[in-house]
């Protein structure tokens, strides 16, 4: 009961200072990526386009979308760094510029400033999947709103963040550093890993398992030279 008269505010900075707390006992705030020149004669690992779909909110997505990986793309992730996205994109305010959005919170779709933000976590996901990195931190949304010819990405694909709360992150298990490169207009939204040096390409199985009231995703990576490994779950409720 108490905690419910708690505001949100300083429930969200209680969790900020313990995960701040966490990452400095574990060690991995020493391994984030952070913004660096980026390297000479890079060449294109990879690259993965989804389309953006209209909505009356739409364009803030697309304007939210901007200013997120204009941080993003100045980071170089060396061997062994562990990327973050609110590390990267701090805190999406009004007083940064961000507009509101739609944003999937609690099990319902609302209108929240920095809406919108879920489209590029979840493409850093499905990038970092591809090209074999180590997921340390992701979480999926809680429902699936969209029909199938509908969706910007495939189901299981998806990472949502919540800025004290959910983040994604993955490690550079290469030897290689490697960065982001993204486009984005008012109908389609490209990222690409651009690395100076080779980088592994994998395959991905998203397996669906159907249950009353919820679905199941299995995630598969694999190539020519390894077999299929199980990566994540992720269980959906249905509306």
């Amino acid at each position: 009961m108490i905690r419910k008269l708690i505001p949100s505010s300083i429930k969200r900075n209680i969790r900020i200072a313990q995960r701040n707390r966490a990452d400095r006992k574990s060690g991995i705030i020493k391994k984030f990526a952070r913004p660096a020149k980026l390297p000479a004669k890079s060449t294109q690992v990879v690259s993965i386009e989804q389309p953006i779909y209209y909505n009356p909110l739409a364009a803030n997505k697309v304007f939210n979308i901007e200013l997120a990986i204009k941080e993003i793309q100045q980071v170089v992730i060396q061997p062994n760094e562990v990327f973050s996205f609110w590390h990267i994109v701090g805190n999406p305010t009004k007083e940064k510029g961000y507009k509101t959005g739609r944003n999937i919170i609690g099990d319902s779709l609302r209108e929240d400033i920095g809406g919108g933000l879920c489209q590029v976590s979840g493409m850093i996901y499905h990038l970092a999947l591809v090209s074999g990195m180590e997921i340390v931190e992701r979480h999926n949304h809680t429902l699936d709103l969209y029909k199938e010819d509908g969706r910007y990405t495939p189901l299981g694909a998806d990472a949502t963040v919540v800025f004290g709360y959910k983040d994604i992150r993955f490690k550079n298990t290469t030897s290689a550093p490697f960065y982001f490169n993204f486009k984005v207009s008012e109908s389609n939204f490209i990222g690409a890993i651009f690395s100076p040096e080779e980088l592994p390409v994998f395959d991905l199985n998203f397996e669906r398992k159907e249950f009353e009231g919820y679905r199941t995703i299995h995630t598969y990576r694999q190539n020519d030279k390894t077999q299929p490994m199980l990566i994540n779950k992720s269980k959906y409720l249905l509306t």
